[in-house]
């Protein structure tokens, strides 16, 4: 079996709404070996991985796919089951999958869930593996070595706990939030909208504050100024010092690093000179100051506050062991260590009790070491802090916690500065009244660790990373900027542009990326083909964009998926045979259910504008939850008049010309459409059909009618606003039109409004794009060929994959069976000579129609011709 090609597809895609990896397999002689016809297959596979027997498969009941394997099933099928289970098998949550046939023989579309895209390919390989083992017939298949490597894989490169929480907690809140590099950083939001949470620690959260907090003696002095109860202690440069802290502090002590962290180094409960001579002896020598203090008798508490609220509050209590009067301490940690529950650093919700320094030191207190013998049921603490990094455990206490200790807790965030901050606290019982005798605030964390709020060892659960981001964003609105998705087969790069125009002011600035590149107001970041997903976080990543306007091409959301999982406004143009064959989208159908996805994903409070004139389109009001705006450029249609009697929202053209607006079943005058360039005069009905649902979009962002008839009559179709889009030229008594049509309906369109112009003669200039199938070359050809007097044909620069003169005779035979003489066509394979050509070869009154691939070599010929302005006789 061959991987011929590996896709993540992270956002919205062809398959499902979620991230999602798509294999293209080849599985080769296994096309003719069902599972059913391979004996003993089955039985070692479900032998392997039994749960895999209970998945429902398409049969949609529990068992499903164990009864396909019985009756036959491919082995790109058997591999997509077994990829879903080992990520299961590893932790990993993953349900969806589908297999599709490709066109070749042999040859798949594997398509599951991933969590994250390292160990999700690994799972596959495995599963590859496992499967050819079988088939090969050996004997010694060891699964868990395949799922232990997933999970290593999947543990190195996964967000933590506390990382983990904020990000759900924003996805939750349909809030866009990104993992930015490979730590903890994430951007939750978008634009200018747009918040920053590295760990816990927000864009919001104060420099100084954090400075503050990591300074611990600076944070009691404040604490202390403050009033808030802190332990008495000093700082100790020397060994010398520390005895002397000793000495005027009295015992039990605590000596911890001047600058640690995660309560590293932390040695508590230090009760006399002899403990502390012990003590003295293991610490590290790296570190040059400890804070020598007094040690509080008591519970150790953590408690949450996010703006100025308690959120959560845990007891945490020290790592130990109990002994069984026969293994060593170390032995003890070990086997404590293999609980699941336990992982390495915050990977998991119990960190691994550490074999290091901090644990040697800390038994060295009691005379102990790491190969000392407990006695059987003797309980052994083995670290002297209760932080979860070495080892703690966690027991949430949040409903019992005393309103004055609440209190407390809130004022020191609040004297330190912090928005989110965990105060370590030691008292007796914290539900109780503050007793400031008997209590010590210990520290003040910025970036406080919430896993033990989300993963307590007992109590309930606290959804700390949801407070975060209710903190940052209280509402979806405050966090996202709109988006308007255009999608479609023809019209989407001149409706863009018509959205971006009609929102751009003084105070909103829009961010949109098209077939020509990303725009920033009217700034041009980027320039090519940019109507992808790449091109979109680019957008919606500027910190200065108040709205995206994004054209969504079909190849972006096959390559990657689309690169936003909602959005509050979606249009879909048009669909119509383009592009079939490639990428496992082969029929019209197909090319429906991927268009279809811009509509499924908006936004119950947005809005989908769908093209009525469209069939398919039209369909789509099935597939989404947003409010339905039709557009029309025939006002008598049914669907029209139904939608306009049932109080919907409707844009439409009268048989008068008059652009209408109704809603709530009142029919509203625009104003009359050959009066907007745009339309050419009433012309160009596609672009009329363009206009609508730009139309539509701009007022469903509160765009007034008074100021879209301004913007609708100064949007002209020349090169500055609609670069390659109907542009027309007057030159020497001929008319140059400059236009991107691709496609056949592209190119009907462009012909049935050309048709209107006083002419001599129609001059074509056209390539076909080589990744088309032979039929829709065949069909484009023929509809230039049927309505031009002379064909000039050029090629691509970029062939994609034919030879060179392929595609050129190919459309040349189809227009000479179209009953154009050859005469009347002529094979000129670079694009500007093309154009050159066609210039040098007409006549006064003639109209040109070139049909560009690069616009670069139009803005050549015009500089060409504006050197030499006559044609060569």
């Amino acid at each position: 079996m061959i991987i011929n090609r590996v896709r993540y597809l992270k956002g919205p895609n062809y398959f499902a709404y979620t991230p999602t990896i798509c294999i293209e397999l080849d599985i080769g002689e296994l096309e003719e070996k069902p599972s059913d016809t391979i004996p003993g297959f089955n039985e070692k596979l479900l032998k392997l991985l039994p749960n895999i027997g209970s998945h429902t498969c398409s049969k949609g009941y529990r068992g499903g796919f164990a009864e396909r394997l019985r009756n036959g099933t491919w082995m790109a099928h058997i591999l997509e089951h077994m990829t879903i289970e080992l990520q299961n098998l590893a932790g990993i949550d993953a349900i969806r999958g589908k297999t599709i046939m490709m066109g070749k023989k042999g040859h798949y579309y594997v398509t599951y869930d991933y969590q994250e895209q390292e160990c999700g390919l690994q799972a596959f390989l495995a599963a590859k593996e496992i499967a050819e083992a079988i088939l090969n017939d050996e004997n010694h298949i060891n699964v868990q070595l395949y799922v232990k490597q997933i999970e290593q894989i999947y543990y190195q490169n996964k967000l933590g706990p506390s990382t983990e929480a904020i990000f759900k907690a924003a996805q939750a809140k349909n809030i866009p939030v990104e993992r930015m590099g490979d730590d903890s950083l994430l951007r939750l939001g978008t634009g200018s909208r747009q918040k920053y949470v590295q760990a816990t620690i927000s864009s919001q959260t104060s420099n100084i504050a954090v400075e503050n907090s990591c300074d611990k003696s600076l944070t009691k002095a404040i604490l202390k100024g403050c009033g808030l109860p802190v332990p008495e202690g000093e700082i100790a440069h020397s060994i010398e010092d520390i005895f002397d802290s000793a000495d005027r502090l009295g015992f039990p002590l605590v000596i911890k690093p001047y600058n640690g962290r995660q309560g590293q180094g932390v040695i508590t409960h230090i009760k006399n000179k002899d403990e502390l001579f012990n003590v003295i002896n293991c610490l590290e020598s790296h570190v040059e100051k400890y804070i020598v203090e007094r040690h509080f008798e008591g519970h150790d508490y953590r408690l949450l506050i996010v703006n100025g609220e308690l959120i959560a509050s845990s007891l945490r209590l020290t790592p130990y062991v109990i002994g069984n009067g026969k293994e060593t301490i170390r032995r003890l940690i070990e086997k404590e260590n293999r609980n699941t529950l336990r992982g390495e650093g915050h990977e998991k919700p119990m960190s691994k009790i550490p074999l290091t320094h901090t644990v040697t030191c800390y038994l060295e207190k009691s005379n102990r070491t790491l190969n000392t013998i407990p006695k059987e049921g003797e309980l052994v603490q083995v670290v002297g802090n209760a932080n979860l990094s070495t080892g703690g455990k966690a027991i949430d206490v949040t409903d019992q916690i005393h309103p004055t200790i609440k209190n407390m807790a809130v004022a020191a965030a609040r004297a330190i500065g912090l928005d989110i901050a965990g105060i370590d606290f030691i008292c007796e019982d914290i539900s109780k009244p503050i007793d400031h005798s008997r209590t010590a605030i210990i520290e003040v964390n910025a970036a406080p660790g919430i896993r033990m709020h989300h993963y307590p060892s007992e109590g309930e659960k606290r959804d700390v990373g949801k407070a975060i981001v209710d903190y940052l964003f209280p509402t979806r609105e405050e966090g996202a900027i709109p988006i308007i998705a255009v999608t479609g087969t023809n019209g989407k790069t001149t409706t863009t542009r018509l959205v971006h125009y009609f929102l751009s002011n003084e105070k909103t600035k829009v961010g949109m990326t098209n077939s020509d590149g990303v725009y920033i107001g009217d700034e041009v970041l980027d320039q090519g083909d940019c109507s992808g997903p790449i091109s979109a976080r680019m957008v919606l990543a500027h910190p200065e964009v108040d709205l995206a306007v994004l054209e969504t091409a079909r190849g972006g959301i096959l390559r990657e998926g689309l690169a936003f999982r909602q959005c509050d406004v979606g249009i879909i143009t048009n669909v119509s045979e383009d592009h079939l064959g490639n990428d496992g989208i082969d029929t019209l159908e197909d090319l429906v259910k991927l268009k279809r996805l811009v509509a499924e994903i908006v936004l119950k409070t947005g809005y989908c504008i769908l093209n009525a004139d469209d069939p398919n389109v039209a369909a789509m009001e099935a597939y989404t939850d947003g409010q339905v705006i039709y557009t029309s450029t025939d006002a008598t249609q049914p669907l029209v008049k139904a939608a306009i009697n049932e109080g919907c929202k409707v844009w439409y053209v009268n048989e008068q010309g008059m652009i209408l607006h109704a809603s709530d079943g009142i029919i509203h005058q625009f104003m009359d459409c050959n009066k907007i360039p745009i339309t050419i005069s009433g012309m160009a009905r596609h672009n009329i059909a363009n206009l609508l649902q730009a139309l539509a979009a701009a007022h469903t962002q509160g765009i007034s009618m008074e100021e879209l008839r301004k913007k609708a009559v100064s949007f002209m179709p020349d090169t500055n606003l609609s670069k390659g889009r109907f542009n027309l030229k007057k030159l020497k008594e001929r008319t140059i039109i400059i236009d991107y049509a691709h496609n056949e309906a592209g190119l009907k369109a462009i012909f049935e409004t050309v048709s209107a112009y006083n002419r001599n003669r129609l001059i074509t200039v056209l390539a076909g794009p080589g990744d088309r199938i032979d039929e829709e070359l065949i069909r484009l050809s023929k509809v230039a060929a049927m309505h031009s007097d002379l064909f000039i044909i050029k090629e691509d620069d970029d062939l994609r994959g034919r030879e060179p003169f392929e595609v050129a005779k190919l459309l040349q035979e189809a227009a000479i069976e179209e009953g154009l003489h050859k005469d009347r066509t002529c094979l000129v394979l670079n694009e500007l000579d093309a154009f050159v050509k066609a210039w040098e070869i007409s006549q006064p009154g003639d109209l040109l129609l070139f049909f560009y691939t690069d616009f670069g070599y139009v803005e050549r010929f015009f500089e060409k011709v504006s050197k030499d302005p006559l044609p060569k006789k």
